[in-house]
């Protein structure tokens, strides 16, 4: 019986671990469309935290990005399993130089 509940523990802990990985690639590739629809430049990806809203357990995503190439911006982009929920993004402002 010992036997038996730690191999189901095992299988549990695999299928939550490979869970994970497949939402990362999801976000990933997400994310990079997203940027290129918007024109911005994709940075970097970062699994933040996850959080319980509206009765959902929600993966939250922070994620570095340029819009002009010289300044850096971070967004956010809530999962809810494959699903994306929310992204936002701050107001960007345009640098004017003379």
């Amino acid at each position: 019986m010992a036997e038996l509940l730690g191999l189901l523990a095992l299988f549990v802990l695999g299928a939550g671990v490979w869970q994970l990985r497949r939402q990362s690639e999801f976000a990933s590739r997400w994310l990079a469309h997203y940027c290129r629809r918007q024109q911005f430049q994709l940075l970097s990806i970062y699994r933040y935290r996850f959080c319980w809203r509206k009765g959902r357990l929600l993966a939250h995503f922070r994620f570095e990005f340029s819009h002009d190439g010289v300044q850096h911006n971070e967004g956010d982009l809530w999962l809810a399993g494959l699903q994306v929920v929310e992204v936002s993004v701050p107001v960007l402002r345009e640098n004017h130089e003379r």
